[in-house]
């Protein structure tokens, strides 16, 4: 079985993928692809395993507030997150890649991330301390993270590639190349954050999940505020004078 994980493992790997994904999470995700590759289980029905996982890890969160439930919960995400990798894996591994399987993907990543806001934000509230402040940073939270995903979806339909000139992106597919210098090693740190599979243990290490919700809703204000400047320039320019160009 392994050496089939092994050869999986080298025939799905995406063009271009973080190191996180590359040597964490994909090699465990290869040997789940190795078990289900010979059966009848989809790549769909692994997306729907997935975001399962993610519930049981928001329980324990919530109801669990021991140490035991705060690990328990990150290990749960981290399941799931194995699992997000095993389905587009599974997917390319046996031909059944599909339009709506990826959307469908995309769609199982927003439930799973405001499903750890939610969970992240009522452990706060009930175990930790965090009270009303706790909740009030978790529905801000919640309504940036929704903000961000829904520019996300808008930036990446054809009718915006089309308006602005551009090539429409799919799940998974970054904008634009990597920034070099100080603002190079910030996008760096924001894409590890909103990453959180990568991030997450670091912040349960110290227990201070309230100050990842922080970071994960901070990084996300940031994407907010540019990908809306963006799609302001480029749909917000006046109309062109009557018989001259557009100011």
């Amino acid at each position: 079985m392994f050496e089939d994980a092994r050869k999986i493992y080298r025939e799905s790997q995406k063009p271009a993928d973080s190191l996180f994904n590359r040597y964490i999470a994909r090699p465990p995700a290869a040997v789940v692809v190795a078990k289900l590759a010979p059966t009848r289980v989809t790549p769909n029905q692994v997306t729907f395993a997935s975001i399962a996982i993610m519930k049981l890890a928001v329980l324990a969160f919530a109801l669990v507030p021991t140490w035991a439930g705060l690990w328990l919960g990150v290990l749960l995400v981290e399941a799931s997150y194995v699992l997000d990798c095993a389905d587009g894996q599974l997917a390319r591994y046996t031909g059944r890649s599909s339009p709506v399987g990826s959307l469908l993907d995309f769609l199982m990543d927003e439930l799973k991330a405001f499903l750890l806001v939610a969970g992240l934000s009522i452990r706060w509230s009930l175990w930790e301390g965090g009270g009303t402040t706790a909740l009030i940073t978790g529905i801000i939270t919640l309504a940036v993270v929704g903000s961000a995903i829904a520019l996300t979806k808008f930036v990446r339909t054809p009718e915006y590639a089309q308006a602005t000139g551009t090539t429409p992106l799919k799940h998974g597919e970054a904008a634009g190349s990597k920034a070099a210098g100080p603002l190079g090693a910030v996008m760096a740190v924001a894409r590890l954050i909103s990453q959180y599979p990568t991030t997450l243990p670091i912040f349960a290490l110290f227990g201070r999940m309230d100050v990842f919700l922080f970071a994960y809703g901070g990084v996300h204000v940031l994407y907010l505020g540019r990908t809306s400047l963006s799609i302001f320039r480029a749909l917000g320019r006046p109309a062109p004078r009557p018989g001259g160009s557009s100011s």
